[in-house]
């Protein structure tokens, strides 16, 4: 396992977090008090060899003998200091060692967090977590799941050839290495990164079974969407989340209105103006609210047709910018918001339309055209012509009715940069309701104003960035929908 001349001299080591703050103004016959990164921890009439505990944990790793050797001369010694440690056991790091050179370190990420007791593992079978991540970290990398309320921080590489399926056997280890390997397999199950098969090795030729896999709870989360949701909703891992604005400094602040595109010498820029409806008459003419959101009710417009106007009307109505808007009092200077017809999560507004079109759409010539809310025109994009008629018409052919009904799709794009400057660990979320709120706000009006919609389920980003030449990871489709003309009843 690459331990090289590691000697199994194992030491089990104790610290506080390091973002923990003991008060140093406590007076000995006060109350102990910590503050954590989820609440103020304050213990009662704590024993001097709590404190003394504390007091070592706080400089750095410190070995268990060593913490408890403050207890000896106690009342109830090392076994009433252990339980006066309980309280505080979400806020300990647990370093394995051999001699002097750190293994790994089981870092709490919660306020819940609970170390399980090291079991002894030979004979069993043991395999990562399928809801794992190892990523880099400062000082190498950690392991983090989750599942599971700690993360793993490696310091030595001959961790990593652990993480795999290990059958448990003493075959696969030398033996002056096994008792190390065994007690990286205890701390690492004992952080839950590293799971365990329901039954002992050696019966006969059956695969293991790993509970997480027949738990009916995870059966319908992906490892992929459980992180996204995970990061996004609850407080993991210790990095920041929410508005906090921590890409200030690093990058300039995104404008809250896209910029237009360069100018193409090959292929000049194509700008269509679009009809700014007047709102007064559909505040007249458009059926109720009820009535649009009622299957057994009919919008007033029964034969609603697909034209450049109606098309202009509805992206006016759903989509464009109604004002500018100065920073909040709590922004950035260079961080202006604006003010749309849909909702946007703090107003960040990151969202971008586009309008794809092929020969059945007759409203728009063939390609694809960005919606610059802000004038209220299309712009025509640089990319492959082709490649938008392609994804318009594999969205036209979805659709019921006779050939050459007029259809578009609309594709919804992120401008990640603009989420991501003010939110952290929760910006790909927060723009996923953007899209849900803008498609929602699409759709109600398109049904008021007697034209069909269809949220497609499933979108080719790949085309979508040969469609409108764009950098997928500076902005991408995470959206799509098809707008059409409203079939006369027969």
């Amino acid at each position: 396992m690459h331990l090289g001349s590691l000697a199994p001299q194992l030491v089990n080591l104790w610290s506080l977090r390091p973002d923990i703050v003991v008060d140093p103004d406590t007076d000995p016959e006060d109350a102990l008090l910590l503050e954590t990164p989820w609440e103020d921890l304050r213990i009662k009439e704590p024993s001097a060899a709590l404190r003394e505990a504390v007091r070592r944990m706080q400089l750095g790793p410190s070995a268990i003998p060593n913490i408890l050797a403050s207890a000896s001369d106690s009342p109830g010694g090392a076994e009433k200091l252990l339980e006066e440690l309980q309280p505080l056991q979400h806020l300990v790091v647990r370093t394995l060692a051999v001699g002097a050179v750190p293994l790994l370190s089981v870092v709490p990420i919660s306020g819940h967090a609970r170390f399980t007791r090291l079991k002894p593992l030979l004979g069993r079978v043991c395999r990562l977590s399928r809801f794992a991540v190892i990523r880099c970290a400062p000082g190498g990398l950690s392991v983090e799941s989750s599942l599971v309320d700690h993360k793993v921080e490696l310091h030595h590489p001959g961790v990593m050839g652990m993480l795999g399926r290990i059958d448990g056997s003493a075959d696969d280890f030398d033996a002056p290495h096994l008792p190390v390997v065994e007690a990286v397999r205890s701390y690492l199950v004992a952080a839950g990164v590293l799971v365990v098969a329901d039954e002992p090795a050696g019966h006969g030729d059956a695969e293991p079974v790993f509970a997480e896999d027949r738990d009916p709870a995870l059966t319908g989360w992906s490892p992929d969407e459980l992180m996204v949701h995970s990061g996004s909703r609850r407080e993991r891992f210790g990095r920041p989340r929410g508005a906090a604005f921590a890409q200030v400094g690093r990058m300039p602040p995104p404008p809250v209105v896209k910029p237009p595109a360069a100018p193409d010498p090959v292929r000049p820029a194509h700008r269509i103006a679009l009809t700014r409806p007047d709102l007064d008459g559909p505040a007249v003419a458009d059926p109720s609210l009820t009535a649009v959101l009622e299957p057994g009710s009919r919008p007033a417009v029964e034969d609603g047709e697909l034209s450049l106007d109606r098309l202009g009307a509805l992206l006016y109505r759903s989509a464009r910018v109604r004002s500018l808007l100065p920073p909040a009092d709590f922004d950035p200077a260079g961080y202006p918001t604006s003010e749309r017809p849909y909702l946007s999560v703090d107003d960040s507004y990151a969202l971008e339309v586009y309008v794809l079109a092929d020969e059945g759409a007759s409203c728009l010539p063939p390609g694809a055209y960005h919606y610059r809310p802000l004038d209220h025109c299309l712009e025509r994009m640089g990319g492959d012509p082709g490649a938008a008629a392609d994804l318009a018409g594999a969205a036209r052919s979805g659709e019921q009715g006779p050939d050459g009904e007029p259809t578009v799709l609309i594709a919804i794009s992120a401008r990640f940069a603009r989420a991501a400057y003010k939110f952290s660990g929760t910006a790909y979320s927060n723009v996923l309701k953007d899209v849900g709120a803008l498609q929602q706000t699409l759709t109600l009006v398109a049904r008021a104003m007697g034209l069909q919609s269809r949220v497609l389920p499933v979108g080719d980003a790949d085309a979508f960035q040969r469609a409108v030449g764009l950098d997928w990871r500076v902005e991408s489709s995470i959206g799509d929908m098809v707008i059409s003309s409203r079939i006369p009843p027969s």
